[in-house]
C-alpha cells in the first residue's frame, strides 16, 4: 500500500483506539516514511482501568469479560467482521483490517517496559533495533554495563531498570543525538 493510504488509515485508527490508550503513536515503515508499506505499526501503552464486570442473565451464555477498553474494542471489530484477527497475546496484537487490505500490528508498552526502548525497537528498521538493544562488546550501541530485557534497560551492575520515558533518553545511554527514523542505520563494528 502507498504511504498516504496507508497513513490516512493508520491515522483513523489512532483515533478510533485513543479512547482505550493513555498513549498511542504510529511506528515501523510508515514512521520511516517508507514509499511503500506492508504492513501498520502502531506502539500503544494501553488504559489499564478495569472495566465494569457485565451482568450474567438467567438462560443466556455468559457475557464476555475483558482485561481492558482496548481487548474489547478489538473484540468487537472482530464481532462486526471489519478484522480477521491474527494474534490477540498480552503484550501484542495483529489483526487483518478488511475494509482497507492491510495488517495491523498492535505492540503494548506494559511494565516493566518503557516507551523509549520499546519505541526504538518498533520504529525499526529490524537491523537497527537489532544494533541499538546490543553491547558495544558484541558490535551494537548499547553500552557494556546495560541489557535490555522486558523492553527496558537494566543496569547490569545494579539490576535497576533505566528509565527512558522517551527515545532520545535511549539514544543518550548509547552515547547517540536524535537519529530521525527514515536515517536510521545499524552501524554494526565488528
Amino acid at each position: 500500500m502507498k504511504h498516504a493510504d496507508a497513513l490516512k488509515v493508520a491515522e483513523s485508527l489512532v483515533e478510533h483506539f485513543r479512547p482505550a490508550c493513555e498513549r498511542i503513536e504510529i511506528k515501523g515503515s510508515l514512521c520511516r516514511l517508507k514509499p511503500d508499506v506492508k504492513d501498520i505499526d502502531l506502539l500503544i501503552v494501553p488504559d489499564l482501568s478495569p472495566l465494569p464486570r457485565p451482568r450474567a442473565e438467567f438462560g443466556k451464555p455468559p457475557p464476555p469479560v475483558y482485561k481492558t477498553a482496548l481487548d474489547k474494542m478489538i473484540a468487537e471489530m472482530q464481532a462486526d467482521g471489519a478484522i480477521r484477527l491474527e494474534k490477540i497475546g498480552d503484550h501484542s496484537k495483529k489483526f487483518y483490517l478488511k475494509y482497507a487490505g492491510i495488517s495491523v500490528e498492535m505492540y503494548l508498552v506494559l511494565p516493566p517496559a518503557t516507551w523509549g526502548v520499546r519505541s526504538v525497537i518498533r520504529t525499526g528498521p529490524a537491523d537497527f533495533s537489532h544494533w541499538m538493544v546490543t553491547k558495544k562488546m558484541h558490535g551494537g550501541a548499547l553500552p557494556d554495563t546495560y541489557y535490555v530485557k522486558d523492553g527496558a534497560v537494566w543496569d547490569g551492575a545494579f539490576e535497576m531498570k533505566f528509565e527512558t520515558p522517551e527515545e532520545i533518553y535511549y539514544f543518550k545511554l548509547c552515547g547517540l543525538g536524535w537519529i530521525e527514523p527514515k536515517d536510521r542505520v545499524a552501524k554494526w563494528k565488528r
